[in-house]
């Protein structure tokens, strides 16, 4: 906070509380893993599970193993950033969005892809509403954690 803006005459409580709910935003959202392993991630499990059926078993093993630089690019981006703390409890929209996410999955093994072009739009339809899911569970879990700071004592 700039201390000469809070003279005695020009104080002003809105910016303040604005400033310091901005930098705990920031704070909290510096502890969540970045968007890009998120979207990583996500494209991963969706091709996965687009190919399951529909590749060889040698080539979906292949690709099972891309999870090992991917989780290796996971911890070298997590080990510089700020441990989180637990969350006690989550939140109810975060549950749904976990239901969301696995009733998506097991739907998707329901469809059992004919072409390559099926394949295509599977993967794109698991992207996107794993997408919205992933999207919503962390915007979720990030008020979480501010609510839960905010009310905790010190």
């Amino acid at each position: 906070m700039d201390s000469g803006k809070h003279v005695a005459g020009n104080y002003e409580p809105r910016e303040a509380l604005a400033e310091i709910e901005d930098a705990s935003e920031a704070m909290v959202g510096a502890t969540e893993a970045p968007r890009k392993i998120m979207y990583a991630m996500l494209a991963f499990v969706a091709t996965i599970c687009a190919l399951a059926n529909y590749v060889s078993w040698p080539v979906f093993c292949a690709l099972l193993l891309l999870i090992i630089p991917l989780g290796f690019w996971y911890v070298l981006l997590m080990r510089k950033r700020p441990k989180a703390r637990p969350i006690l409890r989550h939140s109810g929209r975060y549950m749904g969005y976990v239901l969301l996410f696995m009733l998506t999955l097991q739907v998707a093994s329901f469809w059992e892809p004919g072409s390559w072009g099926e394949v295509g739009l599977k993967w794109l339809a698991l992207f996107g509403v794993l997408c919205l899911c992933m999207t919503g569970m962390r915007t979720a879990t990030i008020k979480n954690r501010l609510k839960d700071a905010n009310e905790r004592d010190v």
